[in-house]
């Protein structure tokens, strides 16, 4: 008689604190963009004082994951690239926060 066992792991699209937001640089460009909505990529970089190549390899991993999308542009007759939060990203975050609730008492926002 073959015997099979349910395991209670999680895929990683389940695991608690999502890895895509977890990371250091990545929080902080999401929480910057959900306080100040729409953000150059010039005023991005200079608040968080990061390198253009630091910011540009997780901005791509962020709209990879669909939580920011990149628009790039011009202002006049200067190129300009600006990043805001999709509508799934703002529901990532949401949840990101709601987990934290969860594993960390007395965690309030």
């Amino acid at each position: 008689m073959t015997r099979t066992t349910k395991t209670a792991s999680r895929s990683r699209d389940d695991a608690p604190l999502s890895p895509l937001l977890h990371g250091r640089v990545r929080l902080l460009i999401v929480a910057t963009l959900v306080r100040r909505g729409a953000t150059s990529f010039t005023d991005l970089r200079k608040a968080l004082e990061l390198t253009d190549g630091t910011l540009s390899v997780h901005l791509r991993k962020l709209e990879e994951g669909g939580v920011v999308e990149i628009v790039k542009g011009y202002e006049g007759k200067r190129p300009k690239t600006v990043v805001r939060m999709t509508g799934a990203g703002q529901t990532m975050y949401r949840k990101y926060i709601e987990e934290l609730r969860e594993l960390l008492p007395g965690f309030e926002t």
